[in-house]
């Protein structure tokens, strides 16, 4: 024993002396977080400055009577679609990207553009619309990179043993981007310092942050100078060897696995990107939030879905008295019916307190999907768990770019009635997309990730041709 340990010091020593008590990873695991956390925000905040801009109307309407763009529900849907446009522009070559140019630099450079449109919003507000269109494009280009980096990173450097902790607190980055961003924009926006100062902290947070991580992330573990050999190991415990071939798309696609966490991410994104893009409008104009409580009470849930992440990673991970697969379905059951069951209370209920329980509530437990759904296409995807992810991206750009549309056609006056019909077609959606994952859910890797499977399909495709 005495030994190998003394073999594993040798290792290290050939690295570096920084190891950081055998936890790299952990440290991997913070500055991800970050990175997501600066990206989601720095998407999010045109969601909440939107309804403090009266400076921007009163300074470039005069005495115009023409109503400026801030005025307009269908200029201001737009903003909200150019995010998607940039998601959809982004999502097309991440998958490409991360399979030749490695997470280090595709994170990196999704990060820039992230951090430069974030940057110049103040700038573009003061040129013109079609300027905040471009910018708001730039900022969709950065954060179509969340999923994929999300489920790429995770399956570098997470142990088996850790893969929902790992997972957890890295998606974490989504719930901390409301956590700062939207209090202090509240803050911000009710001070002397205005909104614009929003913009040009969060721009250098995240360039700061992405220099950081440019230089200290490696997209392979056996490739840091920090990781030791017994950290390696432990990352490595418990992983099978995968195939080297390239994305399997079409065995992917028609995998009743992916296609079932496919539809169950789609129902759930709808409606977590609803109240994500449309809660601080929500708690405004139909609850009567004034704009400092809205930034406060739109932050509430999730400071307290990270706490519920917290305990869900390592809920899941450490919870052996039952299958692995029954947790899943379990986390992602609680997750999706939460969501909905939140949406009917809010469409039914004309209480504020009620509504602004359901609305907490909702947010808080939908977060437990990435122990589930999430998971699940860790086991089963592995290698490839990058492709699957460009899909969710993909989906979740649509849900944003359509989002406004139907907002602005179901809820143009904002009234309860009208917000009622919406949540109740949202939660029916999710409980319709959701039917399939309990049934199909495994947390047995799919063959086509298994090595030697590219050849193997090739000799039965030559046999059965040969056959035919």
């Amino acid at each position: 024993m005495s030994m190998k340990l003394d073999e594993h010091q040798n290792e290290d020593q050939d690295r570096s002396k920084i190891h950081f008590g055998h936890k790299t990873r952990f440290v991997i695991l913070i500055l991800g977080m970050l990175c997501l956390t600066t990206i989601n925000g720095n998407a999010m905040t045109m969601n909440f400055t939107v309804i403090c801009m009266q400076d921007v109307v009163i300074d470039q309407k005069g005495n115009s009577s023409e109503p400026h763009w801030l005025e307009s529900t269908q200029d201001v849907s737009l903003l909200f679609s150019a995010l998607a446009v940039g998601q959809l522009l982004g999502t097309i070559p991440s998958v490409h990207l991360f399979s030749n140019a490695g997470v280090r630099l595709t994170l990196t450079i999704y990060g820039a553009f992230s951090a430069i449109g974030t940057i110049l919003v103040p700038i573009a507000v003061s040129i013109g619309f079609p300027a905040v269109i471009f910018v708001r494009v730039m900022q969709g280009i950065g954060s179509s990179i969340i999923f994929t980096a999300l489920g790429a990173i995770s399956d570098r450097w997470a142990p088996k043993s850790e893969m929902s902790t790992y997972v957890a607190v890295l998606s974490c980055g989504l719930q901390l981007s409301f956590i700062v961003v939207n209090p202090l924009a509240g803050l911000m926006c009710g001070s002397t310092l205005g909104w614009r100062a929003l913009y040009y902290v969060l721009g250098v947070f995240s360039i700061t942050i992405f220099v950081i991580f440019f230089f200290f992330y490696s997209d392979c573990p056996s490739n840091h100078r920090n990781v030791s050999s017994l950290e390696l190991k432990k990352i490595g415990e418990g992983k099978a060897p995968k195939s080297t071939a390239g994305v399997p798309y079409k065995a992917m696609v028609k995998d009743r696995v992916i296609v079932g966490i496919w539809l169950s991410v789609i129902g759930g994104n709808l409606g977590f990107f609803m109240l994500m893009y449309y809660g601080p409008t929500y708690l405004n104009k139909v609850l009567k939030f004034d704009v400092t409580e809205t930034g406060f009470a739109n932050a509430l849930p999730y400071v307290l879905a990270v706490v519920v992440k917290m305990v869900a990673g390592p809920l899941s991970d450490y919870s052996t008295c039952v299958s692995e697969r029954i947790r899943m379905i379990v986390f992602a059951t609680v997750s999706q019916a939460a969501m909905a069951i939140g949406l009917i209370v809010m469409a039914l209920t004309t209480n504020r307190i009620v509504a602004q329980i359901a609305f907490t509530t909702a947010i808080v437990l939908v977060g437990c999907n990435v122990v589930g759904v999430v998971k699940c296409a860790q086991l089963v995807a592995r290698q490839y768990i990058h492709f699957v992810m460009a899909v969710i991206s993909f989906t979740a750009c649509i849900s944003t770019f359509i989002l406004p549309i139907i907002v602005g056609w179901m809820c143009p006056d904002n009234t309860p009635e009208q917000w009622c019909r919406f949540f109740l077609c949202i939660a029916a959606l999710i409980a319709l997309t959701n039917v399939a994952f309990p049934i199909v859910a495994t947390t047995e890797p799919a063959e086509y990730t298994k090595p030697g499977w590219n050849e193997e399909n090739k000799r039965k495709s030559g046999q059965a041709w040969l056959e035919g």
